[in-house]
């Protein structure tokens, strides 16, 4: 089954990045990436499918060096 989550930044700050991430007619859910820590968590406390689909492709563009401000996640 395919999936598609959307990540939409929504804070930058020198110590974190906080977005807001979603699938098709989901509820909004937030994440955050420590930047200090190198650690992404669900604020809801809840690492299911679908935010452990939008850490990983936050990850990959943090590691890269970007934190654009929309990422899609497609599998």
């Amino acid at each position: 089954m395919a999936m598609l989550v959307y990540l939409h930044k929504e804070e930058d700050t020198p110590e974190r990045l906080r977005y807001r991430f979603h699938t098709d007619g989901g509820a909004d859910r937030y994440l955050v990436l420590d930047k200090q820590a190198d650690t992404i968590l669900p604020d809801d406390g809840r690492p299911d499918a679908v935010f452990q689909a939008a850490a990983r492709k936050l990850a990959r563009a943090w590691h890269g060096g970007e934190a654009p401000e929309r990422l899609v996640y497609q599998a």
